[in-house]
C-alpha cells in the first residue's frame, strides 16, 4: 500500500515523498533515458510504482487513489525508467505528466468517474460500464486465474443469473443461458462468432457479459445476452510468457504468449495453447490445439490496420450424450449405477475444428470521430460418431442406444461491418453515436446418419466395437442465410447528469433450407423464409453524484424461425423485449451494481392445435428477476468479486396446456458466486484465493417432474511469484468433491468432474 503522512488526504499525497532517502542514491534524472534491467512481478499497481521508483530513482507524485484497486503486469527486461512506468500504467486509465520535479500521475482524458472500459456496447472509443443503461459484468485475467479457467465457459458460469446450457464435458461447454434465455458470443464488439466447441482463453484479455437483448447492435439474437470476447492486442514492447500445467487424470496444458514491435509501425502477437486431458468417466478424453496470431500496422498517424485470427482443433473420445436420471439423481430399483458410467465407448470420436479471421481498418477522421471497416470470416468443420441414449428399458438397467454420425459437416460465415462512431456537440447537447451497415452470409451443410446398435447394461457395461450395420436414417441438410442491416445509436448528454440513449436497426433477412432423405427415394423438402424487421432500444442514465447513478432501459430482440403454418406461410419471427432498472455505486475501491429486469418473448413456434403437422407462432414465455454484484479491492491486499442472481421463469403459452406455468428447463431460481484473492504481506510474492459458486436446483425436463440437484462448488488456489520471472500456482477444483449434474446433449443427465488438482508454472522472459 502506498504510505501516507499522518492524516494527509490521498488527493494531496506525493507517492514517493517518504522514499527520499532511497532516491538520494538513485538520481532519476541521470538514468531516466538509459535502458536498465527491470524485473517486477505482477502485483497491485501502487506497489509496483513504489518498487519501480526504488529501482530507478524516478520521482513520481500525484493522487494515490488513482492507483487503488488496479493490477500491474509483470515486467522483465531492459527498459528506460519512463518506458517501464508507462508499461505499468497501460490500460489502467492513468497516465503521467513529465515535469521539472519528476512525474505526476493524472487520470486519462474522458475517464473521469468511470468504471471498466468496455467494447461490447456501441463499439465506441473509451466506452465504459457506467455509461451503459444495461447490466454488464466484466472479467479479466485475474478472474480467469481464480476460476482455474481455460475456456470462456469456465468464467461465464460465475455470472449472476447465468448457467451452462449443457455439460462442461462436451462441445457445447460455452453455450449459456442468461436470465433464462440463450446467449450469443461476439468478438471485440463486432459480429457473432459461431463455433461448436469451447473458446480458449489463451488470447483473451477480458470478457464482457451484456445482459439482455442487443439486437440494435448485433441483429438476430436471442434475448439472454451477449458474451463479448476481447482479444489480446500486440504491445509496443517485447514480452513473452510460457506456462505449463499438469494435473489429475493426466491433464496437460501448455501455452505461449509472445508480443512486441517488428518495427516502428508494426506490432505482432502470437498465442499458442495445447491441451490434453482425461477424466474419471470411462473412456472420456479431450485434446485441443489453439493458434492465434495478430498483426497491427499503423499505416499512418491516423489509420490503423489489424489482422487477427485463430485456428482451433478439438478432438473428443467417448462424448457422454447423457445417462438416465434413474440411478443418478432419481431412484432406481436396481440402485445407483457407477459414477464412471459412460453411454459411449472408446471408439466414439468427435472432431470439431474452426478457422476465424478478422481484418479491421480504422481511421480517425477527426480527434473525436472514427470510421471502421471490419471483415470477419469463420469456417467450422466437423466429423463425428457419437453414442447417444435412446430410452431406458422396463428393467431400469438396460439402456437403448443409437449412433449419431456425420461426415464433413461444414459452416462458413462472412460478415462485413462498416461503421462511423464518435462524439459531437450540438448546442448544449453532447452526442456519442455509432451508425453503420452490416452484411452477413452464412452457408452450412450437415449430413447426418442414425444407426441402431445394441443396448448397454448400466450396472455391468460392456463397451463392444461400434456396429454401423443398421442404418435407420440418412439425411442431408443445407441452409443459406443472407442478412443486410443498417443501425444507428445515439447517447445524448443533457445538463451533464442526464444521458439519454436511443437506437434503431432495420434488418432484411432471407433464409433457405433443403433436406434430402436418402432412405426415402432421395426425397427433397425445401423451406424459405424472408422477413424484414425494425428493432429499437431506449435508455436513460442519471448521475446522482460522482460515484452513483440510476438507469432504466427497454431493449428488443428478434429471431427469424424455421417452419411454416398450415397455410404454407412462413412463421413470424420470435420477438423479445426487456425492461430493466438498475443502480451503480462506486464505494471507494468497490463497485456495486444492482438491477431488476423483466423479459417477455412472443411468437415462439408451437404445434398448430388445428393441424399438428404444422406450426403457429403463438408461444409465449417470461423471465423476471434481480441481480447484485460487488467487485474491487476491499483493501490494497484483498480482491473480491461477488454476485447473486434471482431468475423466475414461466411458460405462459405452449401447445401443451399442462406445461403452462412451468419453469424453464435448466434455469435455477438462485445463483451466487464469490471470488477472492489475498496478497500476503508476510511472504513476498504469495497470494491465496479461490472461487465458490452456488447453483440452485433446476428443472431437468419440460414438465418439471425431475430436478437437477443444487450444488456448491469450491475451488482454491495458491499463487507464488518465485522470482521476477517465475511463478508457481497450485489449483484445487471442486475441493469438496461435490456431485454436479448437467442435462445431457441428447437425453438424461451428465455427471460433471469431481475433485481435481493441478500445478501451473509460468515463466516471463
Amino acid at each position: 500500500m502506498i504510505p501516507k503522512t499522518g492524516t494527509t488526504s490521498p488527493k494531496a499525497l506525493l507517492l514517493l515523498g517518504l522514499l527520499a532517502p532511497l532516491l538520494l542514491t538513485h538520481p532519476g534524472s541521470a538514468r531516466a533515458q538509459q535502458p536498465v534491467p527491470i524485473h517486477l512481478p505482477a502485483q497491485p499497481l501502487d506497489r509496483a510504482i513504489i518498487e519501480l521508483a526504488r529501482q530507478t530513482g524516478l520521482i513520481i507524485g500525484g493522487d494515490a487513489s488513482l492507483l487503488q484497486g488496479k493490477q500491474a503486469p509483470a515486467l522483465s527486461g531492459e527498459y528506460t525508467p519512463e518506458e517501464a512506468l508507462r508499461a505499468l500504467l497501460a490500460g489502467s486509465g492513468v497516465t503521467v505528466i513529465h515535469g521539472t520535479n519528476g512525474y505526476k500521475l493524472e487520470r486519462l482524458p474522458r475517464q473521469e468517474n468511470t468504471l471498466e472500459a468496455v467494447s461490447v456496447y456501441g463499439r465506441l472509443r473509451n466506452d465504459t460500464v457506467e455509461a451503459i443503461p444495461q447490466s454488464v459484468n466484466v472479467y479479466d485475467r485475474e478472474n480467469f486465474d481464480l476460476a482455474g479457467a481455460d475456456t470462456v465457459g469456465d468464467v461465464v458460469r460465475l455470472t449472476p443469473s447465468a448457467n451452462r446450457s449443457g455439460s462442461g464435458r462436451d462441445m457445447f461447454a460455452d453455450d449459456f443461458l442468461i436470465r433464462g434465455f440463450n446467449a450469443e458470443q461476439s468478438v471485440n464488439g463486432l459480429g457473432f462468432r459461431q463455433t461448436d466447441h469451447p473458446t480458449d482463453l489463451a488470447n483473451v484479455e477480458r470478457l464482457e457479459v451484456l445482459k439482455g437483448p442487443a439486437s440494435v447492435l448485433y441483429g438476430q439474437m436471442e434475448p439472454g445476452g451477449t458474451i463479448n470476447v476481447v482479444t489480446k492486442q500486440p504491445l509496443d514492447y517485447y514480452q513473452a510468457e510460457v506456462s505449463a500445467e499438469y494435473g489429475r487424470y493426466d491433464y496437460h496444458r501448455t501455452t505461449l504468449d509472445v508480443t512486441g514491435p517488428l518495427n516502428d509501425r508494426v506490432r505482432a502477437r502470437l498465442n499458442l495453447a495445447h491441451q490434453d486431458s482425461h477424466g474419471s468417466m470411462d473412456h472420456w478424453g479431450y485434446e485441443r490445439l489453439f493458434v492465434a496470431p495478430n498483426v497491427t500496422v499503423d499505416l499512418t498517424d491516423t489509420t490503423n490496420l489489424t489482422v487477427e485470427g485463430s485456428y482451433s482443433r478439438n478432438e473428443w473420445t467417448a462424448l457422454p450424450g447423457g445417462a438416465p436420471a434413474e440411478g443418478a439423481i432419481e431412484p432406481n430399483p436396481n440402485g445407483d449405477y457407477g459414477d464412471d458410467f459412460n453411454v459411449a465407448g472408446k471408439d466414439g470420436v468427435t472432431d470439431r475444428d474452426s478457422i476465424y479471421l478478422n481484418t479491421r481498418l480504422t481511421r480517425a477522421l477527426t480527434d473525436n470521430i472514427d470510421a471502421r471497416l471490419s471483415y470477419a470470416y469463420t469456417r467450422n468443420s466437423a466429423d463425428w460418431r457419437e453414442y447417444a441414449p435412446f430410452g431406458l428399458g422396463a428393467d431400469f438397467r438396460t439402456l437403448n442406444r443409437i449412433i449419431f454420425a456425420s461426415d464433413d459437416a461444414r459452416q462458413t460465415d462472412h460478415e462485413v461491418i462498416l461503421d462511423l462512431s464518435g462524439e459531437a456537440t450540438t448546442g448544449a447537447l453532447k452526442h456519442r453515436f455509432i451508425t453503420g451497415i452490416n452484411y452477413r452470409e452464412s452457408d452450412s451443410t450437415r449430413p447426418t446418419q442414425i444407426y441402431l446398435i445394441d443396448p448397454i447394461d448400466l450396472y455391468q457395461p460392456v463397451y463392444g466395437p461400434m456396429d454401423l450395420s443398421t442404418l435407420a436414417r440418412d439425411r442431408g441438410f443445407t441452409q443459406t442465410d443472407r442478412i443486410l442491416a443498417g443501425f444507428v445509436q445515439d447517447r445524448i448528454t443533457v445538463a451533464e447528469k442526464w444521458h439519454v440513449l436511443a437506437g434503431l436497426r432495420y434488418t432484411d433477412a432471407e433464409q433457405s433450407q433443403k433436406t434430402t432423405d436418402f432412405l426415402d427415394n432421395n426425397s427433397i423438402t425445401r423451406a424459405e423464409l424472408g422477413e424484414t424487421a425494425w428493432t429499437t432500444q431506449f435508455g436513460l442514465v442519471h448521475d446522482l453524484s460522482d460515484n452513483a447513478s440510476l438507469y432504466v432501459s427497454r431493449n428488443e430482440a428478434f429471431v427469424p424461425q424455421q417452419g411454416t403454418t398450415s397455410g404454407r406461410q412462413p412463421l413470424d419471427a420470435e420477438e423479445s423485449v426487456q425492461y430493466e432498472v438498475g443502480v451503480r455505486v462506486n464505494a471507494g475501491r468497490l463497485n456495486i451494481n444492482a438491477a431488476g429486469f423483466i423479459i417477455e418473448k412472443d411468437n415462439m413456434p408451437i404445434s398448430d392445435p388445428l393441424n399438428a403437422g404444422f406450426l403457429v407462432a403463438q408461444g409465449r414465455a417470461r423471465s423476471q428477476g434481480a441481480e447484485l454484484t460487488v467487485d474491487g479491492y476491499a483493501t490494497s491486499n484483498l480482491y473480491l468479486s461477488a454476485g447473486y442472481g434471482y431468475t423466475d421463469t414461466e411458460v405462459l403459452r405452449t401447445d401443451d396446456a399442462t406445461l403452462e406455468g412451468n419453469r424453464f428447463v435448466n434455469v435455477p431460481l438462485h445463483t451466487a458466486a464469490l471470488q477472492s484473492r489475498y496478497y500476503l504481506n508476510a511472504v513476498t510474492g504469495l497470494s491465496l484465493g479461490g472461487t465458490v459458486a452456488y447453483v440452485d436446483e433446476r428443472p431437468a425436463n419440460a414438465d418439471n417432474s425431475v430436478s437437477l440437484p443444487a450444488y456448491t462448488r469450491l475451488d482454491l488456489g495458491a499463487y507464488y511469484v518465485i522470482t521476477d520471472a517465475l511463478q508457481l500456482d497450485l489449483l484445487f477444483n471442486n475441493v469438496t468433491d461435490e456431485e454436479i449434474f448437467s442435462p445431457g446433449s441428447f437425453d438424461g443427465v451428465i455427471r460433471e468432474e469431481g475433485r481435481t488438482y493441478l500445478a501451473r508454472l509460468k515463466y516471463l522472459f
